[in-house]
């Protein structure tokens, strides 16, 4: 199997197994050991980095053998990194579409999606530190073929929840476009908007997102029925 489909298969199951999380409902289990050897890995990056992780860290910190994680990891470090990148963004969005289930309407759904999202890269401790320290590690790992296949699991999650409001096309295409937001704007930030915070996230959403759609959504999902928000200039 190719790389490049290998990773499409990962993406697809990483999709199929967030819903299907959400719709049996949380669940404690043991902890397989490739999920041992993904958590492990990001302990260590989180304290001192992926280049400086070796395969003997992630085993001590993992409990498990070297063995074991050549065994289950044959390509390495860089392997387990995408592994657990995939895990974590799992369990991330089976959290995050729970949450957005409960929303009923379009603009605070899309304001907490991308306000959960940004949080959720600016909160993580082993890419935060990836981030600021090795930034050209993250380019390597997450290719351009890569990231586009996480821009359409994230996509394909996000698209039963927002075909509430709008149709099942369309509501992928938004959950596309979202997920391209807040990358860029983690990426490199705006002196405008921190969607870390609430307030700057629906303003995003209400000036860039909504205007788009308003033509398709019922007459109470759209910007006339919302609420005046305060500009803040930075």
């Amino acid at each position: 199997m190719s790389q490049k489909n290998a990773s499409s298969t990962s993406i697809t199951l990483l999709a199929s197994g967030a819903q299907e999380s959400v719709s049996r409902g949380f669940q404690v289990t043991s902890a397989t050991p490739t999920e041992m050897i993904s958590s492990g890995l990001l302990s260590c990056v989180a304290r001192w980095g992926l280049s400086k992780t070796t395969v003997e860290d992630v085993a001590k910190e993992s409990g498990v053998s070297r063995a074991t994680v050549y065994r289950l990891f044959p390509g390495g470090k860089n392997a387990i990194m995408q592994a657990a990148v995939l895990s974590e963004t799992s369990q991330f969005l089976t959290e995050l579409i729970e949450e957005l289930s409960a929303v009923d309407q379009v603009e605070e759904c899309l304001t907490a999606a991308i306000q959960r999202s940004a949080q959720f890269i600016e909160q993580h401790q082993a890419l935060s530190f990836m981030r600021k320290f090795e930034p050209a590690l993250i380019e390597q790992l997450l290719s351009f073929d890569q990231l586009n296949l996480l821009f359409a699991t994230a996509a394909q999650v996000l698209r039963p929840v927002l075909s509430r409001f709008m149709d099942e096309a369309e509501a992928y295409s938004v959950g596309m476009w979202i997920s391209r937001l807040v990358v860029s704007y983690v990426g490199e930030p705006s002196a405008e908007f921190d969607i870390c915070e609430r307030q700057d996230a629906q303003r995003l959403v209400r000036l860039f997102v909504i205007p788009g759609l308003t033509a398709s959504l019922p007459s109470d999902q759209t910007t006339a029925h919302f609420s005046p928000i305060t500009v803040t200039t930075r």
